[in-house]
């Protein structure tokens, strides 16, 4: 019997993954529904593709991902043109070439024009966050989805275009990294065995760096297994520690603490929780909820419980300043913007300053330190191989000491 993967929300409003087998798609639904379960993902199995599961995840499938910058950048325009959404969903759908990626969105729209939520529906596809969701289910509430739109538009394609600077920068340390590696092999494997006989039966000892090389190429050489079962160990000892949530929150305060790293990704998670605070208090969400709904932009537990701090303060009747003032992780700027914003009864557009003049300052900052990243990669990378010139040319010359002797 066939068999349909399926994402669905349950009674306590969490949401559950897992196959369940039916005949068809329908009957599938059906299932979900007599068992209380309200499914916004349904999706045949293929078994002749390959899945792989991962700890805490549903199974995740090697399939092109739908570029969302793209596509809500596409929705945004056929909306203001008077498109409704799944007329619009059908033009973008009729418009993509590939198999997959269509095959995403053409979920999406079975959901839609079955009467789901617009955000129940996109919630189908990898990479919509609850905090999307959330803005998507404020603008189709408030009638603004082609603003939405072209806001989520414009977030994807900011962190698309960061992460592009950011593998560029880091592109020409790895390609000298990588041939600074096969160096290093091709001198434990050919260059050191090749010398070692000269020291033999001499009463001088070997260089340490030559020591150290000829450990490396006689494991290289000998063991060649133990280069790859290290990785996969590491990739395991990764997805084990992922699942628990101890680990990460560790590694959540350890990231923050890196200097210049953590205040980057700091101010990061603040913007955009500042953006979609603002655009969910402009469509019309209750302070509480959209306090609620904006905590979900960060991984970092650590934040992650500051902005629940803020909520919980609020919901106890806080005011948003002095809320924002106890969390202790914003600037000074921010927070007199919040200030001025309570009082000027304009929070939603207050707030969306403070998080285009956080986002503009990140940028500069980003641009500034891969500017320096780079050359700063590649003097380092420099001094390791000089340091390893210099280990040769000191166990050449220490050869020449044995011939004179």
């Amino acid at each position: 019997m066939p068999a349909f993967a399926y994402r669905a929300y349950l009674v306590d409003g969490s949401t559950e993954s897992g196959v369940l087998d039916a005949s068809t798609k329908q009957e599938a639904a059906r299932k979900l529904a007599q068992q209380g379960r309200r499914s916004y993902h349904l999706a045949p199995v293929s078994s002749d593709r390959p899945q792989l599961r991962l700890p805490g995840r549903s199974a995740l499938t090697f399939t092109r991902k739908v570029d969302l910058s793209r596509l809500f950048s596409e929705l945004s325009v056929l909306l203001n043109a008077g498109f409704t959404v799944d007329r619009a969903l059908g033009a973008v759908i009729a418009g993509e070439a590939n198999r997959q990626r269509r095959q995403q969105l053409q979920s999406v729209l079975d959901l839609t024009t079955g009467g789901r939520p617009i955000a129940e529906a996109f919630a189908a596809l990898p990479g919509i966050t609850s905090d999307v969701a959330a803005l998507l289910a404020s603008g189709e509430r408030s009638g603004k989805m082609a603003y939405i739109c072209q806001r989520l538009a414009d977030t994807f394609e900011a962190t698309a275009k960061r992460r592009a600077a950011i593998g560029e920068a880091l592109a020409y340390p790895a390609f000298l990294l990588s041939v600074m590696s096969g160096a290093l092999v091709i001198l434990a494997t050919v260059l050191v065995p090749a010398l070692e006989p000269i020291f033999e039966g001499s009463s001088a000892p070997k260089p340490f760096t030559m020591k150290m090389l000829s450990v490396f190429g006689t494991v290289f050489r000998d063991y060649p297994f133990v280069f790859p079962l290290a990785a996969v160990l590491g990739l395991l000892s990764y997805l084990v520690l992922s699942r628990s949530a101890g680990a990460r929150k560790q590694f959540s305060h350890a990231v923050l603490k890196i200097p210049l790293i953590g205040a980057l990704v700091r101010d990061a998670v603040i913007a955009r929780y500042l953006e979609t605070l603002a655009l969910l208090l402009g469509n019309g969400v209750a302070m509480t909820e959209a306090l609620g709904l904006a905590a979900n932009v960060s991984r970092q537990s650590s934040l992650a419980a500051s902005f629940a701090s803020i909520e919980d303060n609020v919901a106890n009747g806080a005011r948003l300043h002095g809320a924002v003032v106890k969390a202790g992780i914003f600037d000074h700027a921010t927070m007199s913007l919040v200030s001025l914003g309570e009082e000027a009864n304009a929070l939603p557009v207050v707030l969306d300053r403070a998080a285009k003049m956080l986002q503009l300052t990140l940028t500069r900052r980003i641009d500034t330190v891969l500017k320096l990243l780079t050359p700063a990669l590649t003097i380092s990378l420099g001094f390791l191989v000089g340091s390893l010139v210099i280990s040769v040319m000191t166990t050449i010359l220490s050869i020449n000491d044995l011939a004179l002797q």
